[in-house]
């Protein structure tokens, strides 16, 4: 950091605390720190410094360009640095950047600080670098890490958005936060016992250590476990299954990998869960323990398949104040890495494993085909193919699982290798997921990270290369989900999204509805599909008040080779720019239908750009489909999504659109080129109530 910058945050403030919000572009241009058209910002709101809610509102009503309702994600700050959010202007087609500023003194630029702190920032940079038409949508950052700061020290941010003329905005409602204090009790496990040097079983020693650490301290900043990189023994340490607590912090440092053991017996089923209230097979339905977990151990599995639901828990707030962090790799020893790496767009390496299934675990899993021997085992020594399938879907352990956890920030480490899932969060509130690498392509089932009826997710400046979905959202299946508390309020932002199944994703499980969701600013390159709306009609439920928005999207759901950065992919799948289907294979999961078939309503996609480089690979540029009310068992009508809006939306070298069961919906400001030899891109049939402006070509 410049050394300017390091004298403005030795200022010592205080001051009121700021509120947390979000915005939509209402069209006006300029910025203009007085006037009728870009009224002043006033110094004296204030309420929670945390982002909330609030910041999941695609508009303010204030129709000004000032930034809106700066916070600081939950537990985004520790003893020298605190992490900035805030919602961009009501209008802000000009805004190009944000300032920040301590006590009326520039700090720097959203940009610059991104490009210094964010994972995915050089990613981003390359997407436009080949943009050389500049056809995508720009995206901006808005978040901010200020760096060299005192510890246990109140200070006070302002935002101003900049225009094209680099003209400033006025400020921001102040946003107050105060640094923790230094940590005093840190419990380096080296010196405690554990040894890195990639054999040693170090179980016991770290989890005495959380459990030592967490016993007297009363915040997340009370006391640290650390994973060194500096111990003589070496800087990798092998674990099995470790059980946080609240009130603490875990630190796997830079140059330090946390690997997950590759032995089952490390995973203790009795030490594990069950995901959901119901019985989802005839076999067995609990899961065995994650590499990192937050679960209550009054709740954990009975010692007898389908006896009882010992262990299901949705309540909420069992853990809080929960920091999961450093510069280290999480390594779940899941599957086999492929013989050959990929050096990817930006000249990185990225790993490549071992594309495994049901039918191929014995053959290409580690931990995942110890975990299913250790099922078969179980089941007395053979596997038919439903119990293989049933164990397969339930007994393989996932990187981490958070459940009913409160305040909990999980960042800024390399996640790798998982035998299940990536990161889990479960009936858990106010948690973020923020400057992360994943690599977890091509594992099957390998999310990068989920939540499941949680409300008040953060989820930015993360890189993911995933073998399934990128970030997902869930809320269970069916009846027994109807009145259970919604998947609720989560802001993506200035993501990089890779590789993944779908880039920003809403099932399948949507019983209880997934609602109230803003992504913007993100980029995705070579998901399967990019917006991905699924589920099936018995599932019920489904997504509402999603906006997804000033996202660039290239080469989604295509077969086409790819150059980028130098460097050529050979990307292979058959998806979606945009999908919403009830058409979606939900797996095997046994539960009784829902009353009302699934659907998807009031979902606004605007300012978003496509290109897939050659309409000759890939799905429908835009694929919506309904339930067509035949199936008497379950005794639905036939059923529409509704309310989508489109709006300022390019789409380059894409297949037409496929739009079935769709009604009271607007396509407006909309642009597709080169979408083949058909006549023309959109394929329309069973439709009502759809509005048409300004769409080049008609329909």
């Amino acid at each position: 950091m410049r050394r300017g910058v390091n004298m403005l945050l030795a200022a010592i403030l205080t001051g009121g605390l700021a509120s947390c919000g979000s915005s939509e572009d209402g069209g006006t241009s300029g910025l203009s720190v007085s006037g009728e058209s870009a009224p002043t910002a006033s110094t004296t709101s204030t309420s929670s410094t945390t982002c909330s809610a609030v910041n999941v509102r695609a508009a303010n009503g204030t129709r000004s360009t000032v930034p809106q309702n700066p916070c600081v994600p939950a537990l985004s700050y520790d003893d020298t640095s605190i992490t900035l959010a805030w919602n961009k202007p009501d209008i802000y087609a000009d805004v190009v950047d944000y300032n920040v500023y301590l006590n009326g003194k520039k700090l720097g630029s959203a940009s610059e600080n991104n490009a210094a702190h964010s994972v995915a920032r050089r990613y981003i940079d390359r997407f436009y670098a080949e943009d050389t038409a500049g056809f995508h949508t720009r995206m901006t950052f808005h978040s901010f890490h200020a760096t060299g700061l005192t510890p246990d020290t109140a200070y006070r941010f302002t935002v101003r958005a900049v225009d094209r003329s680099g003209q400033e905005s006025a400020d921001s409602v102040p946003v107050s936060h105060k640094t923790a204090p230094a940590f005093t009790r840190i419990y380096n496990v080296a010196k405690l016992g554990a040894m890195g040097n990639g054999t040693t079983l170090n179980t016991a020693v770290i989890q005495k250590a959380i459990d030592e650490c967490a016993s007297t301290s009363a915040t997340a900043y009370g006391c640290k476990v650390l994973i060194p990189a500096d111990d003589a023994s070496g800087t990798v340490f092998v674990t099995g299954a470790l059980f946080l607590r609240s009130n603490m912090t875990l630190e796997i440092a830079e140059g330090a990998t946390l690997r997950g053991s590759s032995d089952a017996a490390d995973y203790p089923l009795a030490k594990g869960y069950q995901l959901y209230s119901y019985f989802t097979n005839a076999t067995d339905d609990r899961r065995p323990p994650s590499l990192l977990n937050a679960l209550s151990p009054a709740r954990m599995n009975g010692r007898t398949a389908l006896a009882d639901h010992q262990g299901y828990d949705d309540t909420r707030g069992v853990f809080s104040n929960i920091r999961i962090t450093g510069k280290g790799t999480l390594d779940g020893s899941g599957w086999m890495r492929s013989s050959t790496d990929t050096i990817d767009e930006v000249g990185n390496r990225l790993a490549n494993f071992a594309p495994g299934n049901a039918s191929k675990w014995s053959t290409l899993g580690v931990l995942a085909k110890n975990q299913m021997l250790a099922a078969q085992t179980e089941a007395g020594g053979t596997l038919d193919a439903t119990r293989n399938a049933n164990y397969y879907s339930n007994r393989r352990s996932s990187l981490a699982t958070f459940r009913g956890a409160s305040n909990l920030y999980f960042g800024d480490l390399t996640l790798t290798n998982p035998a299940f899932h990536g990161v889990m969060f479960v009936e858990s509130e106010n948690v973020v997921f923020a400057n992360t690498v994943t690599q977890t392509f091509d594992i099957n089932n390998a999310d990068g990270v989920e939540f499941g009826d949680s409300s008040n997710a953060v989820v930015f400046n993360n890189f993911i290369d995933s073998g399934d979905d990128n970030i997902n959202f869930g809320a269970g299946q069916g009846k027994n989900y109807e009145g259970i508390a919604p998947q609720q309020y989560a802001w993506i932002f200035n993501n990089y999204m890779r590789e993944g199944h779908g880039g920003v994703v809403a099932g399948s499980h949507t019983g209880a509805w997934i609602e109230d969701m803003l992504a913007e600013d993100n980029v995705m390159f070579m998901t399967d599909n990019g917006l991905r709306l699924k589920s099936t009609p018995a599932t019920g439920g489904g997504a509402r008040r999603i906006v997804f928005r000033d996202t660039a999207m290239r080469e989604i759901g295509t077969k086409n080779r790819v150059t980028a950065g130098g460097q050529t992919f050979t990307n292979n799948t058959n998806g979606n720019p945009f999908i919403l289907t009830l058409s979606y294979s939900a797996g095997s999961n046994v539960f009784e239908s829902a009353s009302a078939s699934a659907r998807f309503r009031d979902i606004t996609v605007n300012r978003v750009t496509v290109d897939n480089g050659s309409p000759s690979t890939g799905g429908a540029m835009i694929a919506v489909d309904g339930y067509d009310g035949t199936d008497t068992s379950l005794g639905y009508p036939e059923t529409f999504h509704e309310n989508v809006l489109f709006q300022t939306v390019k789409i380059n070298n894409a297949r037409p659109a496929s739009i079935s069961r769709l009604k009271d919906s607007t396509f407006k400001d909309v642009t597709i080129t080169n979408w083949g030899a058909s006549a023309t891109p959109w394929a329309i049939s069973n439709t009502s109530g759809l509005t048409f402006s300004n769409v080049t070509p008609t329909p």
